[in-house]
């Protein structure tokens, strides 16, 4: 089976009205553009290509991943996913409380975990997992002189405190978050602190006197090049600042926020399911298995994904096909066949589902993306 679907296009605030557009030719001219969603979670459901038929009822079950193109041009929320326990147990209790789905303090809108891996197609930031002590050191250390709660809290970092406590003495002070832009100035250029300082002021100059802008001082401040990656598993606090990528995960909705929001934020919750340790190194390490084709390796049993780079001198032949997927072409144009005698070309921004043949092939000049789930429909 191989099918053109489409994807559903969501317009929330912070999208961009042309990473989208002018990338892919998708979604409406000077209309905000945040994602554009492919599978069958019911927050967002793909369609075959001419017949407006479900993608779930064609292949007559739900994929166990989401896809999708992600466009920030404003910081998203600080937040965090739990993990498979945390979310039956938190799913569980809110219902038996009777909190309705859709209400805004609600936490747990599923009992699945959400581990997600990003991919950059353009340059993207991100802030992903806490950064070393050192790194944190460093930087209360050089805000102290002009701001003295910085001395407090480089006191509690040297003598060992735990990031836990640390975050939440941040999010929980409303007086720094309000005079952090006028109390710590420029440091020294391209320093780690001055990077640092700079983050803050430009997440302040779009949430005033958000706490989360403040308390993402302790996390690693990412900036990606195309092709690079992040993985986003249980328990890792982070939040997309800019740019357009691929967002591949579990399909759940589960998010519980931490900053950078209007939205209900849950302290105890977020308290209870961060990881507070260290992560020293947020990028995930492609694994190649053939020219013109690599494995981003990620601890996630509901998806496995992959990049194809074909040319007229290279392309895929006779690629087991184990479990159902979907392929995405994001440069050029790509010709997927499959062992049933299938074929469809496709060119950026267009997607197929394959499924229900032992192998396929991937051929043309351009790159696509494989995303295959955890069964066979």
């Amino acid at each position: 089976m191989l099918v053109r679907i489409s994807g559903e296009v969501k317009n929330y605030p912070w999208g961009s009205k042309t990473l989208v557009q002018d990338h892919f030719d998708l979604g409406v001219e000077n209309q905000r553009v945040s994602e554009v969603w492919f599978g069958t979670h019911d927050g967002g459901h793909s369609k075959l290509m001419g017949s407006n038929q479900l993608l779930s009822d064609a292949i007559g079950s739900k994929l166990s991943f989401l896809v999708k193109f992600l466009a920030a041009e404003s910081p998203l929320s600080i937040q965090v996913h739990p993990n498979p326990t945390q979310a039956k147990d938190g799913f569980a209790r809110e219902s038996k409380a009777g909190v309705p789905i859709g209400a805004p303090e609600r936490n747990y809108k599923d009992d699945l975990h959400k581990p997600e891996i990003l991919i950059a197609l353009t340059k993207f930031e991100a802030l992903c997992g806490f950064r070393p002590r050192a790194q944190l050191l460093e930087i209360f250390r050089a805000f102290a002189d002009s701001e003295p709660r910085f001395a407090e809290l480089a006191a509690l970092t040297e003598t060992g405190a735990s990031f836990e406590e640390i975050f939440m003495e941040i999010l929980d002070d409303h007086l720094l978050a309000r005079r952090f832009t006028k109390s710590v100035q420029g440091l020294v250029a391209d320093s780690i602190a001055e990077k640092a300082r700079l983050l803050a002021v430009g997440l302040l100059g779009k949430y005033s006197g958000d706490t989360g802008a403040v308390a993402a001082l302790l996390l690693n401040h990412i900036k990606l090049s195309p092709g690079q990656a992040i993985f986003l598993p249980a328990g890792n606090l982070h939040a997309y600042l800019s740019g357009l990528g691929l967002e591949v995960m579990a399909a759940s909705d589960n998010v519980i926020r931490g900053g950078l929001t209007s939205k209900h934020i849950d302290k105890a919750e977020l308290r209870k399911i961060s990881d507070f340790s260290e992560l020293s190194n947020p990028l995930v390490a492609p694994k190649k298995l053939a020219e013109g084709l690599i494995e981003y390796q990620v601890e996630a049993s509901e998806f496995r994904v992959y990049r194809a780079e074909v040319t007229g001198s290279n392309l895929l032949a006779d690629l087991d096909l184990p479990v159902g997927g979907l392929i995405v072409c994001v440069s050029g144009e790509v010709a997927i066949g499959t062992s049933l005698e299938e074929r469809e070309v496709l060119k950026k921004g267009e997607v197929v589902y394959v499924g229900r043949a032992n192998k396929f092939s991937i051929s043309g000049g351009g790159a696509a993306f494989v995303i295959l789930g955890s069964k066979r429909p």
